[in-house]
């Protein structure tokens, strides 16, 4: 294993100067990368059980990235409800199991990461994080390149990692459809191939000022600014390949 010192200095190697065209995004319905047409506001009616409401976390990058071969993406959630309403209780066993989704699906306004050569998963959500907070909640998800291949992504790309699916299952039973919520892609952790030169690049500033939240039902009540920004790496990623 290489030293402390040396890995940092690779990874500084690698960092390119700031700019303010590259960072993270997060979109309804679209990405939001480089100006695309996703909204940071859904309104939901709370009157249908079939729904699938798409989140596309997109990004740009300010320099090449080759060799890619996952990402772990966290996105987290405040709800204006004390403690979290079932409706956000979406972890195993609970009134919304199964209320989220992931796969690989790119609209227009943004490049697929993964050229068609991807799958994406969800990975869990964690109630009650980050913080321990009682109105909080963790959102895993990850991708991936199809085993024998590897993601080159370019610099001044709007991409998206995947498309991350709100299912609305089980909303006539689980109260708490109606409270607004805010929802922020917190990282993206981009994997390399072992022995690339840096083997993992994190992702966690927005690509402008707020672009990283949306929200749920409205625009005030939940508070975008109480959800820490942290990194978080987890082994999800093995879970595609089983």
């Amino acid at each position: 294993m290489l030293p402390a010192f040396v890995l940092a200095m690779l990874a500084a190697a690698w960092a390119p100067a700031a700019s303010a065209a590259s960072g993270l995004s997060l979109g309804w319905g679209d990405c939001r990368a480089a100006g695309g047409p996703g909204t940071d506001l859904l309104h939901f009616g709370c009157a249908t059980t079939s729904n699938e409401l798409p989140l596309f976390p997109g990004f740009v990058l300010a320099a090449t990235v080759d060799s890619v071969i996952s990402m772990e993406l966290v996105i987290d959630v405040d709800v204006a409800a004390d403690p979290l309403p079932d409706w956000w209780r979406t972890d195993a066993g609970q009134c919304r199991a199964g209320g989220w989704s992931a796969d690989i699906e790119a609209p227009p306004s943004c490049v697929d990461a993964w050229n068609t050569l991807g799958v994406a998963s969800f990975q869990g959500w964690i109630a009650g994080t980050p913080g321990g907070s009682t109105h909080h909640g963790r959102l895993l998800v990850a991708a991936a390149a199809v085993p024998g291949t590897l993601a080159k992504l370019d610099p001044g790309v709007p991409y998206t990692a995947c498309r991350v699916l709100l299912r609305t299952n089980n909303t006539a039973t689980c109260a708490g459809c109606d409270v607004p919520a805010c929802l922020m892609l917190n990282s993206l952790l981009i994997r390399r191939a072992p022995g690339s030169s840096v083997e993992e690049i994190l992702l966690s500033a927005p690509e402008s000022p707020g672009l990283t939240f949306v929200h749920w039902q409205s625009d005030t009540g939940a508070d975008c600014q109480s959800v820490p920004v942290r990194r978080t790496t987890w082994g999800a990623v093995k879970a595609l390949y089983r």
